[in-house]
């Protein structure tokens, strides 16, 4: 769980029952003192309340901080807030709001310079040549798989999302030679999608991986790989949807599809929206 501004002390609250004694007596302190303990450092806070500056960094560390610094620092945020109250109606100029915006930024700005255009042409000519392609995801890479079918299907891609792990199975057990099959793990470590992927290459299929790690298993058994980040190596991480970046590549692909056949797909998107009209 991440802390922010005037979250904090309703988190450490919130954790209580995580604590030991020791640890508890510190969160006590810290509510009922935020100022204080905004000044002192962590020899002195050991002292004052008589435990451990080892106490304090595992505290820190259970609230998902790296260390005290890092949490003394949201503190003296926590305190910022507090005491200055925003009028500010500009949602970029509110300190937590600001970082989240710059987050969403860096996962723009890393996306497009993870990708080059080679490889976004290869992952379009392995889904035009296909027959069907089957998209494999679980938890939240399942929601990215679901989106990857409703926004291709629309364009006339015979695509269907799997997010059942007994399904995956069983679907790439019929995968031909004329299958493509998109596998999505941001790890690249979830063993429910790369036994299915395993079952799909051995029936001939083409594997197209999405994860962030190239050395993964998932990319290693794939014929292409395209990367997205990592959002949990970000500051702030915890509060960007986990498919943010999963979208944003979808994005990428679905421009080229519509580019390199702009009259054909279009006239299918027009089809499928017409018939959700007369619905």
């Amino acid at each position: 769980m991440e802390y922010l501004g005037e979250n904090l002390l309703n988190g450490i609250a919130a954790t209580m029952e995580k604590f030991t004694s020791s640890e508890a007596d510190l969160a006590n302190y810290i509510i009922k003192n935020p100022d204080e303990i905004s000044q002192l450092t962590i020899s002195q806070i050991a002292k004052k309340i008589h435990i451990s500056p080892a106490t304090i960094t595992r505290f820190c560390q259970k609230i998902s901080f790296s260390g005290f610094n890092e949490f003394k620092h949201e503190l003296k945020r926590y305190i910022d807030l507090r005491n200055k109250p925003t009028r500010n109606t500009d949602i970029k100029e509110i300190d937590y709001f600001s970082n989240l915006y710059q987050n969403h930024l860096g996962i723009i700005e890393t996306t497009f310079r993870k990708m080059n255009v080679l490889d976004i042409q290869e992952a379009v000519s392995l889904i035009n040549s296909a027959h069907k392609v089957h998209v494999y995801g679980i938890g939240n890479s399942g929601i990215a798989a679901q989106e990857f079918k409703w926004k291709f299907f629309r364009i006339g891609i015979h695509v269907e999302s799997i997010t059942d792990p007994h399904q995956a199975v069983m679907d790439a057990a019929l995968c031909t030679n004329k299958s493509l099959v998109i596998g999505i793990s941001v790890s690249g470590k979830t063993r429910e999608v790369t036994d299915a992927i395993n079952i799909a290459k051995k029936q001939g299929a083409s594997i197209l991986a999405i994860t962030s790690d190239k050395k993964s298993q998932l990319s290693q058994l794939a014929d292409l790989t395209l990367l997205v980040t990592n959002k949990s190596n970000m500051h702030m991480g915890q509060n960007i949807s986990p498919t943010l970046p999963l979208f944003l590549l979808f994005d990428l692909i679905y421009t080229e599809l519509v580019a390199k056949d702009y009259m054909n797909r279009i006239q299918f998107r027009n089809k499928t929206l017409s018939a959700l009209k007369d619905i």
